[in-house]
């Protein structure tokens, strides 16, 4: 069973986990997945300043796109995930 981030989501491309997502992906696909569920959350932030701590630790391209929320509040960005039973 594998629970992982679908490419595609605007979670994956603010984290810049798209190289990370897609081989996931690929190889579940390889592997054969005999059953799927996809489901959809968000990821919330009260402000600007605790989205930039979340992505701090990630790494400069997420810093670079988490500036698009700069000077935002109640920011909202859905996330897709997928569990697969293989």
């Amino acid at each position: 069973m594998v629970f992982d981030h679908l490419p595609g989501s605007d979670w994956v491309f603010y984290g810049a986990e798209e190289e990370k997502a897609r081989p996931s992906a690929q190889a579940m696909e390889r592997f054969g997945v005999r059953r799927r569920e996809t489901f959809r959350t968000e990821q919330r932030f009260r402000d600007d300043a605790e989205l930039f701590a979340k992505m701090q630790v990630q790494g400069a391209t997420e810093i670079q796109r988490a500036q698009h929320f700069a000077g935002a509040t109640n920011i909202v960005i859905p996330m897709s995930y997928e569990l697969a039973l293989l």
